[in-house]
């Protein structure tokens, strides 16, 4: 098979070969040589998410595609857990095959397309249903996984950790309106009383980043992603992820998502009503934690894509809030602060 002499200029027509995306772009040619006798004709940058990991599809001549991934120093770790996370999935769930890896920070591995979950939910809506009840068995498999240990289980202070984080992404960084002292105060009774209240939930291994995103559909499966932070934390953790975040806001419905439910709860031998009051309580904690990241994003100028996930997760929150003495402290914040923003 013949080659470009610089397959990476094809990724970026009319670049120079100093440029810093291709000085980026030529170690994976590099590594695609040694690991397949072979480079790849094309190599094109893909959007990551709100980390610092860099992404590129590779395409070789014959039509088949691979993604490489890029850690930069600060990530090297995340590059560890993968590897060990993936080695204890791959026995439950489909993850994506490592077909090369430096040693260095760079990897090639198993592509499956361009279309994830959320997208084939948006693109075919007569296939919600049996697509979302694949995800749903591989969330019943990873939560009935050993915890491996990669990372260390959900606790109160990682969860509360997360709070004050979106707090502050949400008010100070986003809003530019800080809480007044007795309005902090307000939100961190609330927080303190969640995140005590959902580590008593029954535990199983979780995803810890379990929606359409970071799922692709596969003929009668779904492949995971992304699942470096698996850990041990409430049961219906990857279950609320994946039925109430980003893209699902916009369609998803009570009747879908308590189907999913009990069908969770059917592969788990749990009780449906019991898990789906669990879920609220969860959903709430980990949909403030994600209006927070999708806010730091966008006052950072990172993450402008998130900027339309925001409205829908600021209402997300509202609805979840109850008027019981645990949630009244921070539901009166809301209903000043965030409720016109819905």
């Amino acid at each position: 098979m013949s080659t470009p002499a610089n397959p990476r200029a094809s990724a970026l027509p009319g670049a120079s070969s100093g440029t810093p995306l291709l000085t980026e772009l030529a170690p994976f040619a590099l590594l695609a040589q040694r690991a397949f006798g072979r480079e790849p004709v094309a190599i094109e940058p893909l959007a990551g998410d709100v980390g610092r990991r860099r992404y590129f599809r590779l395409r070789f001549a014959d039509g088949a595609t691979a993604l490489g991934v890029f850690y930069p120093a600060e990530e090297l770790d995340a590059r560890r857990r993968w590897l060990a996370a993936r080695e204890i999935l791959e026995r439950a769930v489909r993850v994506p095959d490592v077909l090369a890896d430096d040693g260095e920070g760079r990897q090639i591995v198993e592509d499956f397309g361009n279309v994830d979950l959320a997208g084939r939910f948006t693109d075919a809506p007569d296939e919600r249903e049996p697509r979302l009840g694949h995800a749903v068995a591989a969330a019943a498999a990873i939560a009935a996984v050993l915890d491996p240990a990669v990372n260390p289980p959900f606790d109160f202070a990682l969860f509360r950790r997360e709070l004050d984080l979106a707090r502050e992404a949400v008010f100070d960084l986003w809003l530019g309106e800080p809480l007044s002292r007795d309005d902090r105060a307000a939100h961190d009774r609330f927080a303190d009383s969640l995140c005590q209240e959902i580590l008593d939930h029954p535990r199983a291994l979780c995803h810890r980043d379990f929606h359409g995103n970071n799922l692709f559909p596969l003929e009668t499966e779904v492949a995971a992603i992304d699942f470096q932070d698996l850990r041990v934390g409430p049961d219906a953790y990857d279950l609320a992820s994946l039925l109430w975040e980003r893209t699902t806001l916009a369609w998803m419905r009570p009747p879908l998502a308590d189907a999913a439910v009990a069908e969770f709860a059917s592969r788990r031998g749990i009780d449906p009503r019991a898990l789906a009051a669990r879920l609220d309580r969860v959903l709430l904690q980990r949909a403030w934690k994600v209006c927070g990241t999708f806010a730091r994003a966008v006052a950072a100028g990172r993450g402008e894509a998130y900027r339309r996930y925001l409205p829908g997760e600021i209402a997300l929150v509202g609805r979840l809030l109850s008027d019981s003495p645990r949630d009244s402290p921070f539901r009166g914040v809301f209903e000043r602060r965030l409720a016109p923003l819905c």
